[in-house]
């Protein structure tokens, strides 16, 4: 189960309650919020550990019931574009089926997060697609995760966790 921990922004405009959640792994961990852009709608997601961001591209309001779907699709996409391995893709996003949703508690991943979408408002139409967008987002180094692109710290993380699991197993 996923943890995102949403801006008071998103979180009315998703119109959920948010539970009370204060301790959840960092693996599984999430901050979220939503910005305009051209003035479509979009959120953008960020993993508190790696700072890796997932963004959803004109959303409309009847789409917020399916956000868990959406954001788990987009975050598959992404993972398979970068090269994961099929195996740790598909068992985290399965983690992700369901989604609890909370306020943010993290200043710092709030701070990084910012910066993604100052990022992709001053940059818009340089790159296409929305995939295109995600993974020009996470080739960024950043001070936070070791001086990393997010995309290898999430993976890194990623294939240690379902590497110990798997030892664990046998």
């Amino acid at each position: 189960m996923f943890v995102i921990r949403g801006a008071q922004k998103l979180l009315k405009e998703w119109d959920i309650e948010p539970l009370q959640v204060d301790i959840y792994p960092p693996l599984n961990s999430w901050h979220a919020n939503l910005f305009l852009l051209n003035r479509r709608k979009n959120i953008v997601f960020m993993h508190d550990a790696s700072r890796l961001s997932v963004t959803l591209f004109g959303i409309k309001k009847a789409q917020y019931k399916n956000l868990p779907t959406l954001f788990v699709q987009a975050l598959k996409e992404l993972m398979l574009s970068e090269g994961f391995d099929e195996q740790i893709v598909e068992a985290y996003t399965q983690e992700g089926k369901q989604m609890l949703a909370t306020t943010t508690n993290s200043h710092s991943v709030m701070g990084t997060l910012d910066e993604i979408i100052f990022v992709m408002k001053e940059l818009d139409m340089e790159h296409g697609c929305e995939l295109e967008k995600n993974q020009w987002n996470n080739r960024i180094v950043l001070k936070t995760v070791q001086y990393q692109y997010p995309v290898d710290a999430f993976k890194e993380a990623l294939e240690k966790h379902y590497k110990q699991e798997n030892v664990r197993e046998s």
